[in-house]
C-alpha cells in the first residue's frame, strides 16, 4: 500500500526521533515531510499528496487541534494521528470529536508508534477497498446502462414493433438518444476483415477494434448529437445515429464524420471500414437499418473501404460508375504520376458525365477518390485538421467555380497536394522544369502558348503549371512577362531604339499594350525610365 506522512512539531529532534523510529519498524512510506509548525504543514499540504499527519497538540503558532480543523474539510481523506503528553490528555475528547482515531503520549515507544501506524494503515485500506467496491460498483451500473441501452437500439433497429411510441424499448433509446424534433441518419459500420488480417490484428482482437471504433466516434468533435453501439448479431458491425435540426446538412454531416473515423482508423490502426448510411430520416426504424444494409451491399460491386449512401443507389450502377477507371486512378496516385492522374481525371470528370448525373454524380465520385486518398496520401497531410476539412466534399466551394474546368482543377491540385511527400518533387520533373524555363530564356520575344511549352516537355499543363510555379515561385506567364522586361530595361538603358522598336524585340507586337505592361510592373513609363537610366 502506497502512502505519505506528514511529521509537524516544532522540535526538530522529535520529528527526526518519529522518521527514525519510522524507518526502524520497517514502515515505508513513498515519501516523509516534515513541517515546524502548524502554518508549514498547512502548505505542504497543499503542494503534496499527504494520507497521514502526525502531529503534536502542542505547538508554537498553531495547536495540532487548530491544524486539524483548517485541513480536515478540505482534505477528508487525510489520517491523522495526535502526539500529547499526560498534561494535554483533557484534549483527547476533543480530537475525537475531530475524527482523529490515534492517539500517542509522550514519551513514545517503539510498540505503541508501530501499533498505532499498524491501525492507521489497517483503517486506509478498508477505505481504499469500500471506494474500490463503491467505484466498481458504478462501473457494473454504468456497463449494465449501456448495454441496456446498445440492446434496446439493436431491437429498435430489428423490430417494427418495438419502435412505438411509449414502448419500454423505445423509452431507453429516448433517454440515452433523444431527437427532439432533429433529422436522423443510420449506419452500418463494417470492419473490414482483410484489412485485420494482413494487419497486427488477429479476429479474436475484434472486440478490441470495436472497442477502439467506438472511442473514436465518441472522441470526434460534433455540434450534434452522435451515438454508436456494437452490432449484437454481427460481431464485424457497429450501428451509428447521427442527428442535426437541418435535413440538409445532415448528409453532408455524416460525410464528414464517417470519413474523419475512416482516415484515424486506417491511419492509426491500419483497420479498414466500410460504411452503409441509410437516407434522411425523422425517426429511429427498422427502415433506417433496412436501407444502410442495402446501402452496404454496394461494397460487392464497387470494394471496401467506401462510404455507400442509401440514396446514391439509383445510380450506383457498374455502367455509371468508372469503377475501373477509379482503381486505375488509385494506381497512378501510389506511383505520384501527375501526368496520368490529371488525364484520368479529366475522363472521370468530363463535362458528359457531370451535366448527364450533376452533383450527385460529383459527390460519389469524389467520396470514392477521397476513400483512396487515404489509403495513399502522405501522413503530414492527413493529420492536418484543415487539410481533411479540404478533402471532405463542401459543395458550397462549387459556388465560385466558373467552369466545369475550374472544378476538375480544383480537385486535381488537391489530389496532387496530398499525395505529394513534403512538398517533394521528383527529379525528373524539376529537369524539365529547367528546360521549360532554358527555353523561356532563348524564346521570350515569340509568342509561347503554356499548353504548347508543356506538350514539348511531355507534361500535362496543369502539372507544369503546378511545379513550374513551385520552382520559380511564378506563374508561367509572370515568369515570361519579368523576361521581357527586364529585356526591355536593357535596350532602354543602352540603345536608342523607338519604343515600338523595343516593344516588338521583346515580344510585343501592341506597343499600347506593352507600354500600359511597363508602367504597372515598374512604375514609370519606358520614357521616363529611359531617362533615369541611359548611358
Amino acid at each position: 500500500m502506497k502512502y505519505s506522512i506528514l511529521i509537524a512539531d516544532d522540535e526538530e529532534l522529535i520529528r527526526q526521533g518519529i522518521r527514525a523510529r519510522l524507518e526502524y519498524l520497517d514502515f515505508k512510506p513513498i515519501a516523509i515531510y516534515e513541517a515546524g509548525n502548524g502554518l508549514e504543514a498547512i502548505e505542504l499540504v497543499k503542494s503534496h499528496e499527504v494520507d497521514i499527519i502526525i502531529t503534536d497538540i502542542r505547538m508554537g503558532d498553531m495547536d495540532g487541534l487548530t491544524l486539524i480543523r483548517n485541513i480536515k474539510p478540505f482534505y477528508p481523506k487525510i489520517q491523522f494521528v495526535i502526539i500529547s503528553g499526560y498534561a494535554e490528555f483533557e484534549y483527547a475528547e476533543q480530537a475525537i470529536q475531530l475524527g482523529v482515531k490515534a492517539y500517542l503520549l509522550k514519551p513514545i515507544s517503539n510498540d505503541a508508534l508501530k501499533k498505532t501506524m499498524d491501525d492507521v494503515l489497517s483503517k486506509m485500506e478498508v477505505g481504499e477497498n469500500l471506494l474500490k467496491t463503491v467505484r466498481e460498483g458504478t462501473r457494473s451500473i454504468e456497463e449494465k446502462k449501456n448495454y441496456l441501452f446498445e440492446k434496446c437500439m439493436n431491437d429498435m433497429l430489428r423490430n417494427s414493433e418495438l419502435v412505438k411510441e411509449g414502448s419500454k424499448v423505445a423509452g431507453v433509446v429516448e433517454k440515452m438518444f433523444p431527437l427532439n424534433n432533429r433529422w436522423v441518419m443510420a449506419a452500418i459500420i463494417n470492419i473490414d476483415g482483410e484489412s485485420y488480417e494482413q494487419a497486427h490484428f488477429e479476429h479474436k482482437d475484434i472486440e478490441l477494434i470495436q472497442f477502439s471504433v467506438k472511442n473514436v466516434f465518441s472522441e470526434l468533435d460534433s455540434p450534434f448529437p452522435k451515438v454508436i453501439v456494437n452490432n449484437l448479431a454481427n460481431i464485424n458491425q457497429l450501428f451509428a445515429m447521427i442527428s442535426h435540426v437541418d435535413k440538409t446538412q445532415l448528409r453532408v454531416e455524416a460525410e464528414k464524420m464517417f470519413t474523419k473515423l475512416q482516415n484515424i482508423m486506417w491511419k492509426k490502426m491500419g483497420i479498414s471500414l466500410t460504411f452503409g448510411i441509410s437516407a434522411v430520416k425523422s425517426s429511429i426504424s427498422i427502415e433506417c437499418i433496412k436501407e444502410a444494409q442495402e446501402a452496404f451491399l454496394q461494397r460487392i460491386i464497387h470494394g471496401k473501404s467506401n462510404l455507400y449512401f442509401y440514396d446514391d443507389i439509383k445510380i450506383l450502377s457498374t455502367t455509371q460508375i468508372p469503377t475501373s477507371k477509379l482503381h486505375i486512378l488509385s494506381q497512378y496516385m501510389e506511383r505520384h504520376d501527375a501526368g496520368n492522374i490529371e488525364a484520368l481525371m479529366n475522363d472521370i470528370f468530363s463535362d458528359e458525365q457531370i451535366k448527364k448525373y450533376n452533383a450527385n454524380y460529383v459527390r460519389i465520385i469524389w467520396v470514392r477518390i477521397i476513400s483512396i486518398l487515404l489509403n495513399v496520401a502522405n501522413t503530414s497531410f492527413t493529420n492536418d485538421p484543415k487539410n481533411m476539412e479540404k478533402l471532405i466534399l463542401d459543395f458550397e466551394v462549387f459556388n465560385s467555380f466558373r467552369s466545369l474546368e475550374e472544378l476538375r482543377s480544383y480537385l486535381y491540385m488537391l489530389i496532387l497536394s496530398s499525395i505529394q511527400m513534403n512538398g517533394e518533387i521528383d527529379i525528373k520533373s524539376k529537369n524539365k522544369i529547367k528546360l521549360g524555363i532554358k527555353f523561356i530564356e532563348d524564346n521570350y520575344n515569340r509568342d509561347i502558348a503554356v499548353n504548347e511549352l508543356a506538350e514539348k516537355l511531355s507534361m500535362s499543363p496543369n502539372y507544369f503549371s503546378t511545379i513550374f510555379k513551385r520552382e520559380t515561385g511564378q506563374t508561367t506567364m509572370n515568369f515570361i512577362k519579368d523576361i521581357r522586361l527586364k529585356k526591355a530595361c536593357e535596350f532602354l538603358a543602352n540603345t536608342n531604339k523607338s519604343i515600338v522598336e523595343i516593344a516588338k524585340e521583346v515580344g510585343y507586337e501592341d506597343s499600347q499594350y506593352f507600354f500600359r505592361v511597363f508602367k504597372k510592373t515598374t512604375g514609370q513609363t519606358p520614357l521616363q525610365y529611359r531617362k533615369d537610366h541611359h548611358k
